[in-house]
């Protein structure tokens, strides 16, 4: 199972506290964490610039109409509503992400489809823009051991076994079955024993039958 670093708790203490640290913090637990990205779920790292926001506003407001405020309390304003916009923005690129992802997922590994034009059409966008997504992926290890041929404007995907957390089970007949269970992460269909907890081989998330 891959370490999932910094908890979300702490990344969004330091976006309120401190955002230039909450935003490194945000990148690097995408980066290392694959089922974050893929869940799509930013609604603490809006709440966090939304609130980064408008502490901001308020204090810029108050050193404009407050003769004796500190003159540097509006620039800190500032700085403050453009650390917000940033990690709102981030945070919707986040979602819109996750979406293309899934789609590409729901595509490549659910549906078998192998053309990198018909997955372009399919997904709603250039055949540059998915060739650069797919390879996105398979360099952050969404689709492990895949590789895009331009030449014949494909993309190879091999299948894997699912990684099997240590995790006993009380029926040893039932922990030999093989199920096909949907990843509520990413969408993509993955082969898992029944009575053991899985990861998804694409994104992470720990799946069970």
């Amino acid at each position: 199972m891959e370490k999932k670093g910094t908890k979300w708790g702490w990344t969004i203490f330091w976006l309120i506290v401190f955002w230039p640290v909450g935003l490194f913090l945000v990148f690097k637990k995408l980066a290392s964490d694959k089922s974050v990205l893929m869940s799509g779920k930013t609604g603490g790292i809006s709440a966090a610039g939304w609130i980064l926001a408008v502490i901001g506003v308020s204090g810029f407001l108050s050193a404009i109409f407050n003769p004796e405020a500190d003159p540097s309390g509006a620039a800190l304003g500032l700085i403050m509503i453009a650390g917000g916009a940033v990690i709102l923005k981030k945070a919707s690129n986040t979602k819109r992400t996750a979406i293309r992802y899934k789609k590409y997922i729901d595509l490549v590994v659910n549906q078998n489809v192998r053309s990198l034009d018909d997955i372009a059409s399919s997904a709603g966008v250039s055949y540059d823009i998915a060739v650069k997504d797919l390879q996105n992926m398979i360099d952050l290890g969404y689709l492990r051991d895949a590789s895009i041929h331009q030449d014949t404007r494909e993309i190879i995907l091999y299948q894997y076994v699912p990684v099997l957390y240590a995790q006993e089970s009380t029926n040893a007949q039932a922990s030999a079955q093989e199920v096909a269970v949907k990843c509520p992460g990413c969408g993509a269909n993955n082969v898992v024993f029944v009575g053991k907890v899985s990861e998804c081989e694409y994104c992470g998330t720990p799946i069970n039958a």
